[in-house]
This record gives C-alpha cells, sequence and structure tokens, in this order.
C-alpha cells in the first residue's frame, strides 16, 4: 500500500519506553499512516503494537490501549472530519469498556489492511462485528 508503511523493531533496543517488548521479547511493529484528507494538511499517524499495548500517535496526540483487554478490531465507515465524505474507522472492542477509535482514514482498503496488520500481530481473530464494513 503506498500510503502505509511498516517496520519491525527488535525488542533489544527498546526505544523510548523501557518496558516495551518484556512481557514475551516480541518486537514491537510500526505501522505508519499518511493520511491525506481532501481539501486538508497531510500528516501522518504512527501505531506501534508489542505484546502488552497499542500506541497510536498523531501529531502532538498520542494514547495507549491495553493489548490484554482487546476482543476485537473491526472497520466501519463514518462521517466525521470532512463533511459529507466518507472516512473509515479502525475501532477497538474492549471488554467492559467503550470502542476506542484507533485509526481514521479516507481509504477504506487502508483502514482495513491496517486492521489486519495489528489483528495478526497480537493473535486475534478476524471475527465478524455488527455494523463492520468488509472490505477486501
Amino acid at each position: 500500500m503506498r500510503n502505509v508503511s511498516m517496520e519491525t523493531i527488535s525488542n533489544e533496543l527498546r526505544l523510548r519506553s523501557p518496558y516495551r517488548g518484556i512481557e514475551t521479547g516480541k518486537d514491537t511493529l510500526r505501522i505508519r499512516v499518511a493520511v491525506t484528507p481532501r481539501g486538508g494538511d497531510p500528516f501522518d499517524v504512527v501505531i506501534e503494537v508489542d505484546d502488552i499495548a497499542i500506541e497510536v500517535h498523531e501529531g502532538s496526540d498520542a494514547f495507549v490501549l491495553g493489548a490484554g483487554a482487546i476482543d476485537a478490531l473491526f472497520v466501519v465507515e463514518r462521517q466525521p472530519r470532512s463533511g459529507f465524505l466518507t472516512w473509515f474507522g479502525v475501532f477497538a472492542r474492549r471488554r467492559g469498556r467503550a470502542d476506542r477509535l484507533v485509526l481514521e482514514t479516507p481509504e477504506g482498503r487502508v483502514a482495513r489492511f491496517v486492521e489486519r496488520q495489528i489483528e495478526d500481530w497480537l493473535g486475534l481473530d478476524d471475527e465478524p462485528i455488527r455494523g463492520e464494513v468488509r472490505i477486501d
């Protein structure tokens, strides 16, 4: 995919956070998504996935989700940022908590690709969720 780049970061590097990769020794998957909204400035979203967390950075905003609490990832169609234009959101469904938006992009295939990469890395099944958009 031209708007997505991925790299694997060895757990031995431990980058910014000393806890990264210490639970199982698993490497960290870094996904960088270039988002270009129609009529807006492009920006990058960086998602780092390791054995205990998903860390998402968009500009100066960031949040962390505990990987063990995620039951499923899914893609839904949205109309949030650009008036009537369709966007696609990758959401994490967590036990006993509200669904959390992980990534929002105007490209459905990019959203589905990112969802699958995170599911594969965390060992989650691709289970259908009510209202999920199936993009293949």
